[in-house]
């Protein structure tokens, strides 16, 4: 097993130090190792820099922290469904952009060649 400093996890993962008090303020992402007084060591495992990345990947589609502690709870009995879901979700928001995207550039076009 590997650690890593709180630094380290930063570079790997792109999460500010900042980000990781905070994610492990809520619960989300603790640090593997603590000293005997139960003070932080701030080293991280493979295992939760793997969950860093989930937590990143999450919030990036927009999940709130919040769900993320539901998510990452249940991430294996669920089978993938909420991120299933909300990939789902992603996909419609897209089709409905795309669409709206067509629709302005053919009102261009149409534009375009009304004052040719």
């Amino acid at each position: 097993m590997s650690l890593n400093t709180i630094k380290k996890v930063t570079e790997l993962t792109g999460i500010t130090v900042n980000a990781l008090r905070y994610y492990d303020s809520k619960g989300l992402l603790h640090p593997t190792v603590r000293n005997s007084e139960g003070r932080k060591e701030w080293l991280y495992d493979d295992a939760a820099v793997r969950r860093a990345r989930r937590i990143l990947l999450l919030r990036r589609i927009g999940i709130s922290v919040e769900s993320i502690a539901l998510v990452l709870e249940s991430m294996d009995k669920m089978d993938g469904k909420l991120l299933k879901s909300r990939l789902d979700e992603l996909l419609t928001e897209r089709e409905a952009i795309d669409e709206q995207i067509s629709v302005a550039s053919m009102l261009l076009l149409i534009d375009d060649l009304s004052t040719d």
